[in-house]
Order: structure tokens, then C-alpha cells, then sequence
């Protein structure tokens, strides 16, 4: 798929400069002109060229996003279909509540997977203490858009980062426990189902 946005975006930007070059053509008429308007002109082309890469962008990471959470949902419910479902339901109103998007980076995960985690970071949970072998806990990122920056919140961000998204909140109401209330551990990301 990132093959096929990168070819449509240079087909993109090769139309936009052939349009630039018959607008300023039209616009110029004669080599007449003076440079500045030349200048002007190209500076302004560019300027929407560069907005619209990068809302296509935008468009591409989120409908991207999307589809990786539905398919780590559809995971659950091959598990337990009332589990996905509470996954799911807790992640549209992170979405529809606090302004933030919702990033699953983990869901379900096999023994072999969760035994690598464990060898990889020996602090993990094993394989008979893990919820996501059981698909029983979710991992999220959450992510927003400020202006052209993008916040982001992940592993290593502060618990209180956390707390201020209203996230932990919503998990309460779903009865999940949240990985940011564990003692000897931070994982911040974690959601499960006790």
C-alpha cells in the first residue's frame, strides 16, 4: 500500500507541475514580465502543492490506521466477539470524546509472539500471565493533529500525559484495567479486561 501512495503522489505532483507551467504561461503571456510576479506565482503553486500533499497524507495515516484497527479488532472476535466488541465501543469514544485518535499496536497475540516479548524484555508478562494471548487486552497509541505537528502519545509518555486525555477515565467505564496503574511497571498503553 505505501508503494501505491508513493507512486500516486510523484503521478500527483507531476500533473500539479504541468498545471503550474500552462498557468503561468496563461498568466504571463509574454516573457515580458517582470521576475517578481514569476517568483510570486511559483512560490503560491508550491504552496498549494505542499497542502495538498499533505493532506493526502493526513487521509493516507488515517485510513491506514483504520484498517490496522479493525483488523487487530477482528482478531479479538475470532476469541470472543463480546471482548472485541468492548475494544471497539472504548475506542470510538476515546475518538469521540477527547479529541484524540486511537492507534491499536498490539491486540492479539500468539504464545510464540508474547515468548519473544518476554525473552526481548524479560519485565514482560509471560506467556500464562499475558491478557493478549487470552484476547483480553489491547495496546494503544493515541495521536492528534496540532497545526502541521503531531502529538503523540505512546509507551514512554508520562502516566499524567495520559490521565489528562480522559482515557483512563473511559476505561473504567468499560471495566478495563489500565497498564498506567501498575506499581512496578510502566505501561501506560495497556487496556484489559480483568
Amino acid at each position: 500500500m505505501r508503494r501505491f501512495c508513493e507512486v500516486g503522489l510523484i503521478v500527483l505532483f507531476s500533473q500539479l507541475y504541468s498545471f503550474n507551467q500552462e498557468i503561468l504561461t496563461a498568466i504571463m503571456g509574454s516573457k515580458k514580465r517582470t521576475p517578481l510576479i514569476r517568483h510570486l506565482l511559483n512560490t503560491f503553486i508550491l504552496l498549494i502543492i505542499v497542502t495538498v500533499g499533505y493532506v493526502c497524507y493526513t487521509i493516507i495515516y488515517d485510513l491506514r490506521v483504520h484498517i490496522i484497527n479493525r483488523s487487530e479488532l477482528n482478531d479479538l472476535a475470532g476469541i470472543n466477539a463480546d471482548y472485541a466488541a468492548r475494544f471497539e465501543r472504548f475506542v470510538n469514544d476515546i475518538e469521540n470524546e477527547s479529541g484524540w485518535k486511537v492507534k491499536i499496536i498490539s491486540g492479539l497475540r500468539s504464545r510464540d509472539e508474547q515468548i519473544q516479548l518476554k525473552r526481548d524484555n524479560p519485565r514482560n508478562a509471560a506467556v500464562s500471565k499475558s491478557r493478549h494471548v487470552l484476547g483480553r487486552a489491547i495496546d494503544i497509541n493515541l495521536y492528534k493533529r496540532v497545526g502541521l505537528s503531531t502529538l503523540l502519545l505512546k509507551k514512554s509518555s508520562s502516566k499524567a500525559s495520559w490521565r489528562k486525555t480522559g482515557v483512563p477515565e473511559i476505561a473504567k467505564r468499560y471495566q478495563l484495567l489500565w497498564g498506567g496503574t501498575y506499581r512496578n511497571y510502566h505501561d501506560p498503553v495497556h487496556f484489559e479486561i480483568n
